[in-house]
């Protein structure tokens, strides 16, 4: 086969996004943090004026104006330390491709996002990935993390918080002093923050921090998985750069007005978080009495361990057989492990009265 492309590319592995079975009434699908709700009920008329008006002939804003309003009023920033992206993916991958040059390093903790590395990689240009592997508490190594930022090739320092897949979520003060002391910029993935306490959140640290780059997304919180609408938020100077490489209208009219549509329905959006967190509490003491091993989860999905003489693997499979997707890694770290992600009360007694019958049988 003739190879076009670059030889690196060749050798890339993809990332490998959570199994999408088909939808039917029987399956119960908790494998990929989806949101087990419907979104704001206010989008469908959003969604209908545009089609009534026949505004899809046009092209939508091309730097999402009206979400980025919005977005700069929930957090209380300047509209000027927010761009909106097509899912949080695509902010990260902006920020990976705008950081990143020639054999430069990304530091990570390990595990967190899969993509990571993916992106690392995807940068054809022999970038990269330097792992810190969690304590054994699953909580990041702080001091290890900072005793190798001494590298001037490390130029990107990347983690979720909460993290995934463990559903930790660290001090701030721990991350905020972790920052102060790197000498590149910071992304702090904070995909599931929504479900942690209030005051978790880094965004309201973005004045303070030149090198901090917070990424959100509409995903999970809102319910909005299958609409692929994300943001970041930094100081303008990096804002105003990372714009120069998004693409030219990079999220449509319907998506943006559907952000707004979300993003003013705040009634609604706490309504459903506290369901999710209510849910997770109650599932979680449910494995524990179970006899499996329940990390602290600040998230909408647990990261669990089953009982002494059950394999993970094991009870993935019998789960999956019976219908019932849920998460396995089987990488050394993760293997004794499975991630469920927190389903509506019905899809939660599935769930335990499947693995009831995998334990039991």
């Amino acid at each position: 086969m003739k190879k076009y492309f670059q030889p690196s590319l060749y050798d890339l592995a993809p990332y490998v996004p959570g199994e999408q079975p088909p939808v039917t009434k029987k399956i119960v699908k908790l494998n990929t943090n989806e949101n087990p709700y419907p979104p704001s009920p206010q989008i469908k008329k959003v969604v209908q004026t545009i089609l009534n008006k026949g505004l899809l002939r046009r092209y939508s804003n091309p730097i999402s104006k009206s979400v980025i309003q919005e977005i700069a009023k929930l957090h209380k920033v300047p509209e000027s330390h927010v761009m909106v992206t097509n899912g949080s993916d695509e902010g990260l991958a902006i920020l990976f491709r705008a950081t990143l040059g020639n054999k430069d390093i990304v530091m990570m903790p390990y595990p967190t996002y899969s993509l990571y590395p993916v992106l690392t990689s995807l940068q054809l240009n022999d970038a990269r990935i330097q792992k810190v592997e969690l304590k054994s508490d699953f909580h990041f190594d702080f001091e290890k993390m900072k005793k190798s930022f001494h590298s001037s090739k490390i130029k990107l320092l990347t983690f979720a918080n909460p993290n995934a897949p463990t559903g930790i979520l660290e001090s701030k003060s721990n991350i905020i002093d972790l920052i102060q002391n790197f000498h590149g910029i910071t992304l702090c993935d904070e995909a599931y923050i929504d479900f942690a306490p209030k005051g978790s959140s880094l965004v309201d640290e973005v004045k303070n921090m030149d090198n901090l780059v917070v990424s959100r997304t509409f995903s999970k919180s809102y319910g909005l998985a299958g609409l692929r609408v994300g943001y970041l938020v930094s100081q303008p100077q990096n804002i105003s750069q990372l714009m120069k490489i998004k693409d030219s209208y990079n999220l449509g009219m319907i998506e943006q007005e559907i952000a707004v549509a979300a993003l003013k329905d705040q009634k609604y959006f706490q309504k459903v978080i506290k369901q999710i967190i209510a849910s997770r509490n109650s599932l979680a003491k449910n494995l524990r009495d179970l006899d499996f091993k329940v990390l602290e989860s600040n998230t909408n999905f647990l990261f669990v361990k089953p009982p002494v003489g059950f394999s993970a693997e094991e009870i993935f499979h019998y789960l999956k057989l019976e219908e019932v997707y849920i998460r396995y890694f089987s990488d050394n770290f993760c293997k004794d492990f499975l991630r469920i992600t927190i389903g509506t009360e019905k899809e939660n007694r599935i769930l335990l009265n499947t693995i009831k019958k995998a334990i039991n049988k």
